[in-house]
């Protein structure tokens, strides 16, 4: 049995239109890799130059591979040059979920 992985990354951005628009191009590429699952795209509400990303992988392999690609990758070089930085990126296996 997978264990799905969830892929946490909040960084820094230069320019928030630009790199919105850069995101959804780049969201559009990973749903193309093996074992993506879901991407959800945020932004700071008290700092607009935060986003924060929550992608879900099949699991860590995937999540891990994906990494490399996206180094790679033509399609994310537009985001990738609009980021001033990560604050964080991590991966999580889900301990508990609850819903109302």
């Amino acid at each position: 049995m997978t264990t799905r992985c969830l892929e946490l990354v909040v960084f820094k951005i230069k320019d928030a239109g630009k790199a919105r628009e850069a995101r959804r191009l780049a969201q559009q590429a990973v749903k193309l890799y093996d074992g993506f699952l879901s991407w959800a795209a945020y932004e700071g509400t008290e700092d607009a130059s935060l986003f924060a990303d929550i992608v879900e992988w099949r699991d860590l392999e995937a999540a891990k591979a994906a990494s490399d690609m996206v180094m790679k990758d033509p399609r994310f070089a537009a985001l990738m040059k609009e980021v001033d930085g990560i604050v964080t990126m991590s991966h999580f296996n889900m301990d508990q979920k609850i819903a109302a």
